[in-house]
């Protein structure tokens, strides 16, 4: 079941060969390809949402709700996990191929709305993704 679909891509915003959210991977947590441990980064502002003593304003909605489905109760100092969740990422290069055949190798943001799109449809309750996700298809299951 997956929860949370996202990509980090190769180059950076400001035209930067490779971006800094995966250069030196290996010795910078505080990014690492988006998950590192800083705010802005998702480990660091779930932290933020479920750990007492940070700052109000580093305490963002968008996490607030992450940490509500994920942990039994927030902001609490031992968090504990609803679910067992892991984390699984896999490299992507331009012939890898989409998750339908039909469609061939495609760009990696194609893939991963392609992929945000079915996991919205198969799992809209658990999946915390809000853009991308078919949200009629949510609010019919959710009962709105």
């Amino acid at each position: 079941m997956p929860l949370y679909i996202g990509k980090a891509g190769r180059h950076g915003r400001s035209g930067a060969a490779i971006s800094a959210n995966i250069a030196s991977i290996r010795a910078n947590a505080g990014r690492f390809a988006r998950w590192g441990y800083n705010y802005d980064y998702h480990t660091g502002d779930l932290s933020a949402a479920v750990l007492p003593g940070h700052a109000r304003f580093k305490v963002k909605p968008k996490y607030t709700r992450w940490a509500q489905r994920l942990f039994q109760e927030v902001p609490i100092g031992a968090p504990l996990l609803r679910v067992e969740a892991r984390f699984w990422c896999g490299a992507w290069g331009p012939r890898s191929p989409s998750i339908w055949r039909e469609f061939g190798a495609c760009p990696l943001t194609f893939a991963e709305y392609l992929l945000i799109g079915v996991a919205g449809l198969l799992f809209s309750a658990s999946l915390l993704n809000d853009e991308g996700v078919n949200r009629a298809a949510s609010e019919v299951e959710n009962g709105a």
